[in-house]
């Protein structure tokens, strides 16, 4: 899996009421911006490029749609737009609903986590020192330490970490700390904690893990997106809807039952 966007209207902390929020798009064109030679700000250096072509489509609260298609179809882009994300680079024409209702793009970023395919943590730190720093960094100013720490064993707890609470996280260029599942684990976990990641590299057992968690998620009143290159059949039986995408194109938009 490459990325995930969550959607919900929230209160802000785990165990508050979950308020559904529906997404939509209408006719999504995106085009890269000319860009200029670093040699010669007067030269373009890279003509325009049509990446999405006329996309529309739907994920309904409650269900968990996954977006496929070949490297370079536009699923992350896709993403990118519908979360108003790092589109500094492109221009975007189209409409995006809430609820059928046109939002701002802050709108959006506020009520969405979007977890990257490669995670990035301060390895010397433990994986309940993050939580606590993340609960600390983002969580309402007027809650109290404990029940921020409340929410932190709450979350690990719910994502499998407290064997590995107290292991610190390490990285590929440090020492290794805690396992590619458990740092995947943690990821979500960072996202979870404010109550609003990717699978690549795991084995298919805890893919087919994380997917049942998303699933669960979604259950309780979330829209979940997300896009996956080559899932079993396991984990494809998880998913609520598909969006096959070819080209910057829409190949198919519908149900995983047959």
């Amino acid at each position: 899996m490459k990325v995930v966007l969550e959607l919900k209207e929230m209160n802000g902390q785990v165990g508050d009421v979950i308020q559904s929020v529906s997404l939509s798009w209408l006719n999504i064109h995106v085009m890269t911006k000319p860009q200029k030679s670093i040699y010669n700000l007067y030269k373009t250096n890279q003509a325009p490029k049509e990446v999405l072509r006329n996309v529309s489509g739907e994920a309904k609260a409650g269900q968990l749609l996954v977006i496929m298609g070949a490297s370079g179809a536009g699923k992350t882009t896709l993403l990118n737009v519908l979360t108003a994300r790092d589109m500094s680079k492109v221009s975007v024409k189209g409409v995006i609903l809430l609820n059928g209702q046109v939002v701002k793009a802050s709108k959006i970023a506020s009520i969405s986590s979007y977890i990257q395919q490669q995670d990035m943590f301060q390895p010397l730190i433990t994986v309940r020192e993050h939580l606590i720093f993340q609960s600390l960094l983002r969580m309402d100013p007027k809650m109290s330490k404990n029940e921020r720490i409340d929410c932190v064993e709450q979350v690990m707890k719910k994502f499998n970490l407290t064997k590995c609470m107290n292991t610190r996280i390490g990285g590929k260029f440090t020492f290794k700390g805690i396992s590619g599942g458990e740092k995947k684990r943690l990821a979500f976990a960072s996202e979870v904690l404010t109550n609003p990641s990717p699978t690549s590299g795991l084995d298919s057992f805890m893919a087919q893990n994380l997917i049942e968690c998303l699933k669960t998620m979604a259950s309780e009143g979330r829209t979940i997106i997300c896009t996956i290159h080559q899932p079993s059949s396991q984990v494809f039986a998880l998913f609520d809807n598909i969006l096959f995408m070819a080209d910057g194109r829409v190949a198919f938009m519908g149900t995983t039952r047959m």
